[in-house]
C-alpha cells in the first residue's frame, strides 16, 4: 500500500507526492478517525521548531507511530513508509504541544469563583489551544486526582495533567477548601506522606509557612521524591527562602532580587514559573482595551455570560493603591525575565489561570508574549514552555521535544512564531498522543453547554 497525502489546508485534497507514484485520497474526517496506532502518521514540508530553542529547520518531516515521534529530520533524511498517512505541511510550522505550567483546574474566569461541573469547558479551552500538558498547582485534590487519572486513562478528553494536590499552607490557609493547614512540624511528615499516597507529582508550599517550616517540608519531600514550588507571596524569590533550596519558585519575584539572593538561586539550581499574564490582570493592564475578548481562542471556548462578567469586572471601580502595587509587581516581574535568563535559571511558562483576561489555554499565548516583549527572543519564549516544562518535571526524555522516542504530542501553525510569537495562536491541527484531534468538537457550542455557573467563591487571594 503506498502513502496516502492529505492537504488539510485545501480542504482535505490530496496531492501528489514527491515519494509516492501512486496513493490514495482520505478525507480529513477519516484522519480525525485514526487510531494512533492504526498506521504511521507524517508530516511532510513545514518548518520545525524542535522545542530545543535551536534554529529552525526547513522542509523537515516528522514521522510519528504509536503515539510517539519516531524520526524528526529534513524531508530527504526520514524514511515515509507504504502506508502512512501524510500530512502535507508545506508553508507550515511544525513544533510541540505546548505546556502552562501553573493552572487551577478549578473553573471559572476570575480566579475564586468555583465552577468544578463545567470542567470539560476548560480541559476542552486547552487542546484547543494547543496546551497539551499543564501543571495544577493547587486544588481540591481528590477531584484533580481523579481527573489526571482519567484523562490518563483515555476516559476523558483533556491535556495531560501533573498535579501537586492541595496547598501546604499555615494554620490560616487563605483557600481553606485546596489546602493544608500547618501549624506544626511534627505535622510534615504526615502531609506529605497524605501526598505520596494520592500520587502528586509536587508539594506545593504556600505563603502562611514560616522559613523554618518550608526548609523542613523541602527535606521531607526529597525522601519521597517530591520537589516542592514554593509560592511566598512577598518573600518570594528572597535569599531566605530561596536558602531552603525548594525545585522551583511558582511566580516571578515581586520586589528586585537582591545580588546575594540571586546568587543562592543560582547556585541551588532554582526554577522561577513566570505567571505574567496574572501579574498584568491585576495590574488591570489588558483589561484596560478589551478588544481580546473577540480573539478566536477565547470567543470559540468561553460562555457568552463569563465575557459578559468579565466586561463588568474591567469596566468596575478600581482600587488606585492596589493597581499601582500590582502595576509595579508587573514591572519587577517583567524587569527580572532578563536578569534569570542571562544568570542561567530556568524560566518555566505558567499563567496562573483563570484569573480576569487570563483564560485558561489563550492565556499562555499571551504568557508567551509578554516573555518576548520582557526581552527573550521567540525561540527563548518557546522553549520555556515545551522543554523547560518537561524538565521542571523531571520527564524531558519523554515529552517537551520533538525527537525519536518523544511523546507525539504535536501542533501545525499557520506561521512563523520563531519570528512572530503572536502567530502560535494560528493553529491549524492539535496532535495529542499521535491521535490528530478534531478541534471544532473542542469549540463551546452555547446551544448544547449546560451553561454551569461559578458556585461560591474561594477566600483567598493570589494563588
Amino acid at each position: 500500500m503506498s502513502s496516502k497525502v492529505i492537504d488539510i489546508f485545501s480542504n482535505g485534497a490530496a496531492r501528489r507526492s514527491t515519494r509516492c507514484s501512486v496513493f490514495a485520497a482520505i478525507s480529513f474526517a477519516a484522519l480525525l478517525a485514526l487510531p494512533a496506532s492504526a498506521e504511521p502518521l507524517a508530516i511532510v514540508g513545514g518548518l520545525l521548531i524542535d522545542g530545543k530553542g535551536g534554529k529552525p529547520v526547513k522542509d523537515a518531516t516528522v514521522l510519528i507511530e504509536d503515539g510517539v515521534v519516531i524520526a524528526v529530520g529534513r524531508r530527504a533524511e526520514v524514511d515515509v513508509p507504504e502506508g502512512a498517512t501524510v500530512i502535507d505541511a508545506q508553508g507550515k510550522t511544525i513544533m510541540p504541544g505546548l505546556a502552562d505550567m501553573h493552572v487551577h483546574l478549578v473553573g471559572g474566569w476570575d480566579g475564586v469563583s468555583v465552577d468544578m461541573l463545567g470542567y470539560q469547558r476548560y480541559l476542552n479551552s486547552l487542546l484547543y489551544a494547543g496546551v497539551t500538558t499543564v501543571l495544577d498547582t493547587g486544588n481540591v485534590m481528590p477531584y484533580i486526582i481523579q481527573m489526571r487519572n482519567e484523562i490518563a486513562a483515555g476516559r476523558l478528553t483533556g491535556p495531560r495533567i501533573y498535579s501537586v494536590g492541595a496547598l501546604v499552607d499555615g494554620p490560616d490557609p487563605a483557600w481553606p477548601p485546596l489546602a493544608f493547614a500547618l501549624s506544626s512540624a511534627a505535622q510534615i511528615p504526615g502531609i506529605v506522606e497524605q501526598l505520596a499516597a494520592n500520587g502528586v507529582d509536587a508539594i506545593k508550599a504556600y505563603g502562611g509557612l514560616s522559613v523554618p517550616q518550608l526548609r523542613d517540608l523541602v527535606a521531607e519531600g526529597k525522601k519521597t521524591d517530591l520537589p516542592v514550588i514554593v509560592d511566598f507571596w512577598s518573600r518570594t524569590g528572597s535569599y531566605d527562602a530561596a536558602a531552603t533550596a525548594p525545585h522551583a519558585f511558582a511566580h516571578l519575584p515581586p520586589r528586585p532580587l537582591s545580588d546575594e539572593a540571586l546568587g543562592v538561586i543560582v547556585s541551588n539550581g532554582i526554577h522561577f514559573q513566570t505567571t505574567l499574564a496574572v501579574k498584568e490582570s491585576f495590574a488591570f493592564r489588558r483589561l484596560d482595551d478589551l478588544s481580546f475578548v473577540n480573539l478566536p481562542l477565547i470567543v470559540e471556548t468561553s460562555p457568552p455570560v463569563f465575557i459578559d462578567q468579565l466586561r463588568e469586572y474591567a469596566q468596575s471601580p478600581r482600587d488606585a493603591d492596589r493597581v499601582q502595587r500590582s502595576t509595579e509587581n508587573f514591572n519587577v516581574g517583567m524587569a527580572s525575565v532578563p536578569r534569570l535568563q542571562k544568570a542561567g535559571v530556568m524560566l518555566v511558562a505558567g499563567t496562573d489561570a483563570p484569573y480576569p483576561g487570563v483564560m485558561l489555554g489563550e492565556g499562555l499565548h499571551r504568557e508567551l508574549e509578554l516573555l518576548v516583549e520582557a526581552g527573550l527572543t521567540p525561540l527563548e519564549a518557546l522553549q520555556t514552555a515545551t522543554l523547560n516544562a518537561a524538565r521542571l518535571m523531571g520527564d524531558e526524555g519523554e515529552w517537551g521535544t520533538l525527537a525519536p522516542g518523544q511523546r507525539a504530542d504535536v501542533l501545525l501553525i499557520n506561521g512563523r512564531p520563531d519570528r512572530n510569537i503572536s502567530e502560535t495562536r494560528n493553529i491549524e491541527l492539535v496532535i495529542q498522543r499521535g491521535v490528530v484531534l478534531d478541534r471544532s468538537a473542542l469549540t463551546l457550542d452555547p446551544a448544547t453547554d449546560p451553561g454551569f455557573l461559578p458556585g461560591t467563591a474561594v477566600d483567598g487571594g493570589q494563588f
